[in-house]
């Protein structure tokens, strides 16, 4: 079954193996596509994508409390390629993992290169909401960052703690932020102010992530 997801990991994303498209492309090689997927980060998402659907519960688990400091308890699903439709997105936010409960939700973003900023965080509070949205019953949330290096690094606004992280997001327009998203969403203004206050947000690097894999029973 592993061999088999190697051979569909790219379909929805054919960009991404650098077909020749003119005479002086750069990715000309199967060397060369190799070495560029090896540091892409797309490349990391699908890999652990691949990973969590198969190990078994107490790995997560363990991820989840390094991430958090916490456990998060619950029998979780993870979310597939479906997230636009199932929650009425309409391409207002990608996450890189999704996992829910009745009453939870753990998002995950990865950073291989590209920094993270403020408005990716705020993305994924509405996401929050939308998943909410789906049955109307409110849930706790959890944002977790992997990413190279230290928090601070992983942002454009270089905040240097996650404490700075909350103090920007308290003091951002939210209001602004909700009126460029789709209508359905603008109608839950106070619930999404709600949710970016009391997101759960968690960093970890990936030399403790391979680490907590490493370690797990």
């Amino acid at each position: 079954m592993l061999d088999r997801y190697k051979e569909w990991k790219y379909p929805w994303e054919p960009q991404h193996l650098g077909r020749k498209k003119y005479d002086k492309a750069e990715i000309n090689s199967i060397k060369k596509v190799q070495k560029h997927l090896r540091n892409m980060e797309v490349t990391l998402n699908h890999n652990i994508q691949q990973f969590l659907s198969f190990a078994p519960k107490s790995v997560r688990n363990e991820i989840f409390n390094s991430l958090f400091s916490r456990e998060v308890q619950g029998e979780f699903d993870m979310d597939g390629r479906d997230v636009d439709a199932k929650y009425k997105l309409v391409n207002a936010t990608q996450p890189d993992i999704l996992f829910t409960t009745s009453n939870t939700t753990v998002s995950i973003e990865m950073k291989v290169g590209a920094k993270s900023t403020l408005t990716q965080v705020l993305k994924y509070a509405l996401l929050a909401l939308a998943v909410e949205q789906i049955d109307g019953v409110k849930r706790q949330h959890f944002l977790g960052l992997l990413g190279s290096g230290s928090f601070s690094k992983q942002w454009k606004e270089r905040f240097p703690q996650i404490k700075d992280l909350r103090h920007a997001l308290n003091e951002t327009d939210k209001d602004a932020f909700l009126k460029q998203q789709p209508l359905h969403f603008r109608k839950h203004f106070a619930r999404y102010t709600e949710i970016v206050s009391s997101l759960t947000i968690g960093f970890m690097d990936y030399e403790k992530f391979a680490s907590v894999l490493t370690n797990c029973k």
